[in-house]
């Protein structure tokens, strides 16, 4: 018990001597846990649109943040939006189309926006003679409804064009549409199908939205609400990995298509992966935007695109699709779970502060009578 003691009383001491040791030892030791799994939800089919997080991958940022991270391909019959809020996944890639959730009501977050600029564009072979959007009246456009429709219809709606002036025709996701004469124009992004008629020594002309006004952002890194709330330093030690990635793909183009091939199931040659990430970086222009930066106003305006084509009720608003909205309420205050632990420190300090008061009382006591027959026989 007395060899117990003084060890208890020799650490005591210099844990009161250094007060913010024991704080720390206490935070670290509820900090312990194992690597967290974290499923990221892509698009589309494994290419270099997605290289900033094969990036993260293979470079080690997200497990250098404490995430264990899958990257899951396509899902053919659900869409990104749907499998995170289903929680079969936690963070997903998405366009524009998040805003329009967010009005419906969905519990969407952005936490980045990647492509400053939306790839998506119209197709049309040169041999066709459709220019612009103006001569595509009365002719069959391919496109998804309700998923990449809302740039082009704001497009024809700047016009003075109608959904009604055009037939729809549902998108077959096969680059050679425009061949097989099941459409005169197709969707298509600017980053990957122009190749297809590149290499076959064929001229297509594009018609961009962002050409007549209609700018949306392209790729964006997202999250539900929910997952946000209860992982919020999670969400943003994922963003801190992502946007490292990033900037090491825009560094490394050649490096990662090579990487791209040799480690991922992709059917794209090493020519048509070096196009796409030219034209990726086109969108992402990062010599003069800060990777993941978006405007919360260009954002209100892309609301207001759905309002004014009937997509979303006109009382909708998007309060909550920023993620940053949940962090500025706690500045200048101290999180409440380091409140927490500061005050079980504190009433640990106490508690241990009294009990060696204690025994320093009683030793002293015993000490003092132990040594008082010593000194009155001197």
């Amino acid at each position: 018990m007395f060899i117990h003691w003084m060890f208890f009383k020799r650490a005591f001491r210099c844990l009161k001597c250094r007060p913010a040791l024991l704080l720390l030892l206490f935070y670290s030791a509820s900090n312990v846990c194992a690597q967290d799994t974290i499923v990221l939800q892509l698009k589309w089919k494994h290419q270099f649109q997605f290289a900033g997080y094969y990036a993260a991958q293979k470079e080690g940022y997200f497990t250098a943040e404490g995430l264990d991270v899958e990257i899951r391909d396509v899902d053919e019959h659900r869409s990104a939006t749907d499998i995170v809020l289903s929680g079969d996944a936690q963070f997903g890639i998405t366009d524009s189309s998040v805003v329009l959730s967010r009005l419906k009501g969905r519990s969407v977050v952005v936490v980045a926006a990647i492509f400053q600029h939306s790839p998506m564009v119209l197709l049309a072979l040169e041999s066709s003679g459709i220019l612009n959007p103006l001569e595509l009246r009365n002719k069959r456009i391919m496109y998804q409804r309700n998923i990449d429709d809302a740039a082009l219809l704001a497009m024809f709606t700047e016009l003075g064009l109608t959904e009604y002036d055009h037939t729809h025709v549902p998108q077959n996701f096969r680059d050679d549409a425009l061949l097989s004469g099941n459409a005169d124009a197709m969707s298509a992004y600017i980053t990957d199908q122009p190749y297809f008629y590149k290499e076959k020594g064929l001229r297509v002309n594009v018609m961009s939205p962002a050409t007549y006004g209609v700018d949306f952002y392209g790729d964006m890194l997202f999250v539900d609400e929910r997952f946000l709330k209860l992982n919020k330093e999670k969400v943003l030690a994922f963003r801190r990995a992502t946007l490292k990635g990033w900037q090491y793909a825009v560094e490394h183009q050649k490096e990662m298509v090579d990487w791209i091939r040799k480690n991922l199931d992709t059917d794209k040659s090493r020519e048509h992966l070096l196009y796409e990430a030219k034209y990726t970086i086109d969108l992402i222009q990062p010599q003069d935007i800060e990777l993941g930066y978006f405007s919360p106003n260009r954002f209100v305006q892309i609301a207001e695109t759905y309002k004014q084509l009937g997509l979303a009720p006109l009382t909708a608003d998007i309060e909550g699709l920023n993620y940053t909205d949940y962090y500025e309420k706690r500045s200048g205050h101290m999180p409440w779970l380091l409140l927490v632990m500061i005050s079980i420190s504190m009433i640990f300090v106490l508690w241990a502060f009294t009990l060696w008061i204690k025994w320093d009382v009683v030793f002293s006591t015993k000490k003092e009578s132990c040594s008082g027959p010593s000194l009155k026989r001197y």
